[in-house]
C-alpha cells in the first residue's frame, strides 16, 4: 500500500511545483499597460499604445518616397502632478542628398482637426524621460528630428474624436500637408480614459 502511495505523492509534488512555477511566471509577466517608470527622474510615464502617423508623398524628388510625422501622446505623473505632451518625430524615406532632413529649430506644428486649427510651439528641450526610447514609439530610422509640445487633455480629446485630421509643418520650406497614414485615434481615446489617473 505504501509503495503505491509513493509514486502518487511524487506526481502530486511535481504538479504542485509546476503550478507554483506557472503562478510565479504569470506574476512576472510584463503587462501591456502603457506605463513606464523612469528611473532617471522617478516619474511614471503613461504612453499611448499606438501613435498617429502622418505622411506626404514626395513625388517631386522620387517615386514611392514619403515624409512622415509621428505623433505620440505621453503623460508624465510627477508625484500626482500630471503634465501631458505630444511628441513629434519627423523623418523621411527620401535620400537626404535629394532632400535634407528638417532643421531641428523649425519645429512649429499645425494640426487641422475638423476645421479647427491647433498651433503648437515646441519646447526648447525635450523633458527628461521623453528622450529617445523604444517604448515611446520612436521610428527606427537614422534621421529623426524629435520635438515635444505641451498640450491639454481637452485638446487631445478633440483630436481623438475628429473625423478630418491633417498635419502641417509651417516652418519647413515644403509646407505641404501630411495625411493620416496609420490611424491611432482609437488608441488615443484609450489613452485619455486613463490620463490623469495613473497610479
Amino acid at each position: 500500500m505504501r509503495l503505491g502511495l509513493i509514486p502518487a505523492l511524487t506526481a502530486l509534488t511535481a504538479l504542485s511545483a509546476c503550478a507554483g512555477l506557472s503562478a510565479r511566471a504569470s506574476d512576472h509577466k510584463p503587462r501591456d499597460s502603457g506605463e513606464i517608470f523612469d528611473e532617471q527622474s522617478g516619474n511614471t510615464l503613461l504612453v499611448v499604445p499606438k501613435p498617429l502617423v502622418f505622411a506626404r508623398e514626395r513625388t517631386d524628388v522620387a517615386a514611392h518616397e514619403r515624409d512622415y510625422a509621428t505623433l505620440v501622446a505621453v503623460e508624465i505623473d510627477q508625484s500626482g502632478k500630471y503634465n501631458d505632451y505630444l511628441l513629434l518625430y519627423r523623418w523621411s524615406t527620401v535620400d537626404r542628398r535629394m532632400s535634407p532632413p528638417p532643421d531641428p529649430q523649425e519645429g512649429e506644428l499645425r494640426i487641422l482637426a475638423d476645421g479647427r486649427v491647433i498651433d503648437l510651439k515646441p519646447l526648447d528641450d525635450v523633458p527628461v524621460g521623453l528622450s529617445r526610447r523604444r517604448e515611446l514609439h520612436m521610428p527606427e530610422h537614422g534621421d529623426v528630428v524629435a520635438h515635444a509640445y505641451p498640450i491639454d487633455v481637452a485638446t487631445l480629446r478633440f483630436i481623438a474624436a475628429s473625423r478630418e485630421l491633417v498635419v502641417r509643418m509651417p516652418q519647413e520650406s515644403l509646407d505641404a500637408p501630411f495625411a493620416i497614414w496609420e490611424d491611432g485615434r482609437r488608441a488615443l481615446g484609450r489613452f485619455l480614459e486613463r490620463a490623469g489617473t495613473a497610479p
